[in-house]
């Protein structure tokens, strides 16, 4: 009876143990087409490096990055309006995209995206200029984004 209880503990303790992967495993997981990477290591170094955990997977992180401003007005009602009907706009038409509007003294803005390289910004900028019936936009940089860990 001992045995058995010892026996069904330690299964499952392995298989608590193995449902989280350290980084080194992560990183020596062989992915088709994506080549192949293998640590050497003393084993030992497993338990003192940190755990990648399934809670971190959907955390996300501030950082200064850049956004697409597609509308900018004054402190009026109607440009405040404006504003909410672009962001519903492009909700509604790039609903990937993550829309941003606020009243900023002395303005109201809408922005798009949470970019961290200006490319991925300009090709934002490109693709919403040539899609959509706003053509002043503008890149902003330095913009408190927040990403994906």
């Amino acid at each position: 009876m001992k045995k058995t209880g010892l026996t069904v503990f330690l299964a499952l303790f392995t298989a608590l143990a193995s449902a989280q992967t350290t980084l080194v495993q992560e990183l020596e997981r062989d992915v088709p087409g994506k080549g192949q990477i293998r640590i050497e290591r003393d084993v030992r170094l497993d338990s003192l490096i940190g755990k990648v955990s399934q809670l971190q997977s959907g955390t996300k992180i501030k950082a200064i990055g850049y956004r697409v401003q597609v509308f900018a007005g004054n402190n009026t009602r109607a440009s405040k309006e404006r504003a909410n009907e672009v962001d519903k706009y492009i909700r509604s038409h790039y609903p990937d995209l993550p829309v941003h509007t606020e009243f900023r003294n002395p303005r109201w803005r809408c922005t798009v995206g949470d970019f961290l390289y200006y490319e991925e910004a300009f090709e934002t900028l490109r693709k919403l200029r040539k899609e959509t019936p706003y053509k002043g936009m503008i890149i902003l940089r330095n913009q408190e984004i927040t990403v994906p860990l």
